[in-house]
C-alpha cells in the first residue's frame, strides 16, 4: 500500500522503520506547540525554539512535520516509544493518538512527562510510533439483553491480582 505524505519544512523526516518487521515506523520532532486556554477561545502557541523544558505533568504538542491522505478504510495510531516511556517517563497522553483517514494537516503527538524530572525535548528527537491499523465499520443494534459470559457483571478486579 503506498501512502501520500507531505513534508512540512526540510528538516521533516519521512517516518520508518527502525528494524525490519517493527509495526510502527518512528516520527521524529520538528517543533512545540503549547495549550493555551483565553476564555472559550482554546489556541495552540508555536514555541520558536530547537529545544523544550518538558516539567514533571507537562504536556506539550510535538509536531512531527509531515501530513498524509490515509486510504479509505483505515487510521493510523500514535502511539509511544517504549523506551522514553520506561527510562524517561514519557508517554503520549492521548494514547493511542487517532489519525483518521479525513485528516490532511501536519500531525501531532501530544507528549507528557509522567517523571518527576525535568526532560529535555529536542528537535529531531524520535518522539512517537506510527501504526496503520484497518478500521471496521460497524453499528450499535440496542437491546433489552447481552448474552450471557463467563466474567457476567463481575466489575474491575474481578480476574484477581497479578
Amino acid at each position: 500500500m503506498i501512502i501520500p505524505i507531505k513534508r512540512f519544512g526540510e528538516e521533516a523526516k519521512i517516518p520508518r522503520q527502525a528494524k525490519p518487521g517493527d509495526a510502527g515506523r518512528d516520527a521524529w520532532i520538528t517543533g512545540f506547540k503549547l495549550p493555551e486556554v483565553d476564555g472559550d477561545k482554546k489556541n495552540l502557541i508555536a514555541i520558536d525554539s530547537d529545544e523544550y523544558q518538558l516539567g514533571p505533568l507537562g504536556r506539550i504538542g510535538c509536531t512531527l512535520g509531515f501530513a498524509t491522505a490515509i486510504p479509505e478504510g483505515y487510521y493510523f495510531q500514535v502511539v509511544p516509544r517504549s523506551g522514553l516511556a520506561l527510562w524517561e517517563g514519557l508517554t503520549i497522553l492521548n494514547t493511542p493518538g487517532t489519525i483518521d483517514c479525513g485528516w490532511r494537516d501536519e500531525w501531532m503527538a501530544i507528549v507528557v512527562n509522567l517523571s518527576n524530572q525535568i526532560i529535555t525535548l529536542t528537535k529531531g528527537e524520535r518522539i512517537c510510533q506510527i501504526i496503520l491499523t484497518p478500521m471496521t465499520d460497524y453499528e450499535f443494534e440496542e437491546t433489552d439483553e447481552l448474552p450471557e459470559s463467563a466474567r457476567g457483571m463481575n466489575g474491575y478486579g474481578s480476574t484477581g491480582k497479578r
